[in-house]
């Protein structure tokens, strides 16, 4: 009876350290998975306007960081472009801004903008979290990608922000953020 009790013992630590050690591993591969993705949204006009435009986002720097590029034709003058969370009630903070009239390289009538942006430029009920929220809000269909005009303040050209080209965020291959 002894002999069996201490088999048994052996076989449950035997177990236990299996398990302990494909945990380990996919922490591991948790720790070292690349993140990256690419998301574009078509600008459309907003009533009176015939500009349009195409902005892409792409995760960087392992989504530590955002390159946005943003081009556009027939706007007005540009007052700011910002990137806005829709939060179910009709309204949309801005979560970013990233230029305003001054610096967008977007002028009256066409021109296009790039740069990037962090964690630490997000605003509204983005700000004080990460870049994969923003990416969660991506995948959500939550984010709005912007161009205001002084004749158009809310958005001379408007357009929801999709995944594109790969555009989920991932992480160890299979696993996605969302």
């Amino acid at each position: 009876m002894l002999m069996v009790l201490l088999n048994y013992r052996v076989v449950q630590a035997s177990v236990i350290s299996a398990l302990l050690l494909v945990s380990a591993i996919s922490i591991t591969q948790g720790i070292t998975a690349q993140v990256s993705g690419t998301f574009s949204s078509d600008l459309k006009p907003t009533a009176g306007s015939n500009a349009t435009g195409k902005a892409t986002l792409e995760l960087q720097d392992n989504g530590q960081k955002v390159k946005y590029d943003v081009s556009a034709s027939g706007l007005g003058n540009v007052s700011g472009v910002v990137i806005s969370q829709e939060m179910g009630s009709g309204r949309a903070p801005d979560v970013v801004s990233l230029a305003q009239a001054s610096t967008s390289g977007l002028k009256s009538g066409s021109g296009s903008a790039t740069g990037t942006f962090t964690k630490s430029d997000l605003i509204g009920p983005l700000q004080g979290k990460d870049i994969a929220d923003f990416v969660k809000a991506i995948n959500d269909g939550k984010i709005i990608f912007r161009i205001m005009t002084i004749t158009q303040p809310l958005g001379e050209i408007v357009g929801n922000v999709t995944a594109g080209g790969g555009g989920n965020m991932t992480a160890g291959g299979n696993t996605t953020a969302g």
